[in-house]
């Protein structure tokens, strides 16, 4: 398996590369991007969209006792939007702005079937639950979104 680190490195670069179709707060990407979590409290309306990288688990799994494990990387990453506080906007529109370039950003490349993070790992894909609340009651968005990285 590669080093954790270079990727969890090369996911982040991937990630920065989100574009976003229409603007979130003036912004066509993220304003913060960190993998460092920190509260939505903590992070200002200025600093959003923000996207917070974090790794919380990881499964490794052998088919037999002579072959090596496969390493999963469970990622989740943290969207949050802050255009609920304005009550001329529909927050939802920009979550699911933020949700479609993390899934572009996450395509696999052209000729591909997967993203392999240039060649580092077998695969990286969004894969699970969404959590999404647009923030329609407090002005505070926010979308949950797994990742699983299968390492070599």
């Amino acid at each position: 398996m590669n080093a954790r680190e270079t990727i969890m490195e090369a996911l982040c670069a991937q990630l920065a590369q989100a574009r976003f179709s229409a603007p979130i707060n003036a912004n066509d990407t993220w304003a913060m991007l960190s993998r460092r979590l920190r509260l939505w409290s903590d992070v200002s309306a200025a600093d959003q969209p923000a996207l917070f990288v974090t790794e919380h688990a990881e499964n490794i799994a052998f088919a037999s006792e002579t072959l090596p494990g496969k390493t999963t990387l469970n990622v989740d990453l943290f969207v949050y939007i802050s255009s609920g506080q304005d009550p001329q906007t529909i927050p939802a529109r920009d979550l699911n702005i933020a949700l479609d370039a993390l899934t572009e950003a996450l395509a696999p490349p052209p000729g591909s079937d997967r993203q392999t993070l240039g060649g580092l790992v077998y695969h990286c894909r969004i894969e699970g639950r969404i959590v999404k609340d647009p923030g329609d009651l407090d002005g505070q968005g926010l979308a949950l979104v797994p990742l699983k990285i299968l390492a070599p």
